[in-house]
This record gives C-alpha cells, sequence and structure tokens, in this order.
C-alpha cells in the first residue's frame, strides 16, 4: 500500500534552529540527520541505485584512524547483503590503501590514484591513464625550484623526484609503515624509463606556491587534499574515470550511483552521480555540487545517510 507522509521539524544547527520540511513517499524523500542540517536540493530518488561509491579520507575514515567504523562496515554489509555494490574511490595509490578494507569489504574494482588507475581487488590493472613525459618533466622542474616535496604515483609505487624528506614528512609521517614503501628517486630521477609515465602526483609544499603551479601547467588540476597537500591530476582523467570504467564492468550507469566524498578531487565523480553527498568536513566546492551534505566521518556521516535513505 503506498504510503505518504509530511511532517515539520525543528532541529539546532550552526547558525540556530531551522525548520525543515520532511516527506516521505515510496523511496522518495527530502531527510535531515540532526544536529547537522541534511542539506537537500531535490526528492532523493533511490529505486536505482546499485552501486555506492565513497572516497576514503575524510569520507569513510576521519584524521587519525586507520580502519572503517563497525557501524560502516556493518551497513556495507547490509548493502552488499541486498544486492549492492560497493566501490572505492580514492587518490591513494593501491600501496597504500589501508590493509583494514580488505578485510572489512570484499569489494571487486578500486578506483586509485583520482582515477588514473582501476584495480581488481588483487591489485591487477583493469585500466590505467599515465600522464605525459612532458607534464612529469615541468612538474619536477617546477617542485624543485619552489622547494615542494614531489611524489609520483607510478604503477607499482610511489617514487619522489624532487624533495624526498619534506615529501614523507608531509604524505606519510616518518617512522610509519608506508615511509618504507617510498622510494627515494630524487638522484636519479629515472624510474619512467623503466615503468612508464606516472599515473598521478601528489605535493607537498606551501598552499601559495603550490596554486601558482596552476597558472604554468594548466592542462593538470591541482586539488586541495590536506594542509599543505595537493592531489595533481589531468583535466581528461578524474575519479569519475575510474567510476566509468566500473560502470562498464558492472553494466550500470551514473543514474544507479550515489557517491559520498570530501575533497575537490571528489567533485567529478559527484557531478554525475543520482544522487551526490558531500560530507560536512568537507571543502565548500565539494558542498555545492552535493544533492545532500551529510554529518561529518568522524560522526559516521555515510552510515547515516546509507540507513536515513533505507539502502541498509
Amino acid at each position: 500500500m503506498a504510503c505518504s507522509r509530511r511532517f515539520e521539524l525543528l532541529t539546532p544547527s550552526f547558525g540556530g534552529w531551522y525548520s525543515i520540511q520532511l516527506s516521505y513517499e515510496h523511496n522518495c524523500a527530502e531527510i535531515i540527520l540532526a544536529p547537522y542540517a541534511i542539506i537537500s536540493k531535490m526528492s532523493v530518488r533511490t529505486e536505482n541505485i546499485k552501486l555506492i561509491v565513497c572516497d576514503i579520507d575524510g569520507t569513510i575514515i576521519p584524521g587519525g584512524r586507520h580502519e572503517i567504523s563497525p557501524r560502516l562496515r556493518e551497513d556495507f554489509h547490509k548493502a552488499m547483503d541486498r544486492g549492492y555494490k560497493i566501490m572505492i574511490n580514492t587518490g591513494r595509490h593501491f600501496t597504500f590503501l589501508q590493509p583494514s578494507l580488505f578485510d572489512d569489504l570484499p569489494m571487486d574494482i578500486v578506483g586509485t590514484i583520482n582515477g588514473a588507475c582501476v584495480n581488481r581487488r588483487d591489485g591487477s590493472v583493469i585500466e590505467k591513464h599515465p600522464m605525459s613525459e612532458a607534464h612529469m618533466h615541468a612538474i619536477t622542474l617546477l617542485c624543485i625550484e619552489n622547494n615542494v616535496g614531489l611524489g609520483f604515483k607510478f604503477e607499482d609505487r610511489i617514487v619522489t623526484y624532487a624533495n624526498h624528506e619534506k615529501f614523507v614528512e608531509g604524505y606519510v609521517q616518518k617512522g610509519t609503515p608506508y615511509e618504507l614503501t617510498v622510494l627515494d628517486g630524487t638522484k636519479t630521477r629515472n624510474h619512467h624509463l623503466k615503468h612508464g609515465c606516472p599515473l598521478g602526483t601528489f605535493l607537498i609544499g606551501a598552499d601559495d606556491s603550490i596554486r601558482e603551479f596552476v597558472r604554468m601547467v594548466p592542462d593538470l588540476q591541482f586539488a586541495w587534499s590536506f594542509r599543505r597537500g595537493f592531489d595533481v591530476f589531468m583535466n581528461a582523467v578524474t575519479k569519475a574515470t575510474s567510476v566509468e570504467c566500473a560502470l562498464r564492468e558492472y553494466g550500470l550507469k551514473w543514474e544507479n550511483v550515489i557517491a559520498f566524498g570530501d575533497a575537490g578531487n571528489d567533485t567529478p565523480f559527484l557531478k554525475p552521480a543520482a544522487i551526490a553527498v558531500a560530507m560536512e568536513n568537507g571543502k565548500d566546492d565539494v558542498r555545492t555540487v552535493a544533492d545532500l551534505i551529510a554529518p561529518p566521518c568522524a560522526e559516521d556521516g555515510v552510515a547515516r545517510v546509507l540507513e536515513e535513505l533505507k539502502l541498509v
């Protein structure tokens, strides 16, 4: 029997109290998760959703942690039991994925390096998109001249081509297991000769210096990831590229996708998704493209949205 409900409630937010209109009809809802106002630009329809795509850092795993919460783990498994596919879509290199993800999620496909590489669960490559050698040399020179830590993400591993110590301290922190996976290539800068051009780039340095790179290398995007840290990727290859690869593999379309993200490198796959969800802790440019604003990552925002939308 069809059921429709509409009511109003007052909920606290940063600027005071908001009057929110909620309505539920079949699988269509406008929702609010107190104490954070989940801003809805539209009635959220979930009946066509078949693929849940999530960024990692700041979306499903907050800073300082190395695994998803028990609540989110349970919700992901509930979703998979109901037939939904789960895809992780990250800027991280495959070798930098948290080991716990493979224990917690029986995922088939992982988007890595901001869409430039798509891996199967065993690490084998489905699709890859290397940058040009000209771009590689241009970024290297700029980083040397501006004292910026530069790590190139090659298919096999991350290799530094400028200011190794600065990169390691900012990207992986000294003394962590990940430190040993980063190869210091600053003396030879020849890793590309054997392994091909890099698939992605990460920079560690002053924000003002890195923002100047945008003017000098206009064919590349420089997306803020965290303080003094920027992801660099080609305009034509983004996190949407990796989702499109997964859609082909699964025989699905964008209308079947709900996507979650928090940073500038997430906006390309949020925009075409049927339901785009930005985290409350995300940057303003991410929030503006979202249909829903979820509570912060540290407060299980993804899990709360999945539950409120009745996907689990």
